[in-house]
């Protein structure tokens, strides 16, 4: 065991980058149709089914949930 070496940084996965972009859309439609017009407006339902895909695509590739999550959260 070493100590005081860290290891490097990994580049962010293409997946969890996917998903990044994905929620940010949900957030932006989200602020054009207002929060309670979401469900029935059809880009966003389409930017919500894409980051649930992207979600479990994640999930599925070993990422942890924490992950994943983190991914999505606003930058």
């Amino acid at each position: 065991m070493t100590h005081g070496t860290s290891p490097a940084p990994q580049p962010p996965s293409p997946v969890l980058a996917e998903y990044a972009e994905a929620t940010q859309a949900c957030r932006d439609i989200a602020a054009r149709v207002g929060i309670r017009n979401c469900d029935n407006d059809p880009d966003w339902k389409a930017a919500e089914w894409r980051a649930n895909d992207l979600f479990d695509k994640a999930l599925a590739a070993g990422h942890t949930m924490d992950e994943v999550l983190k991914a999505g959260r606003k930058q």
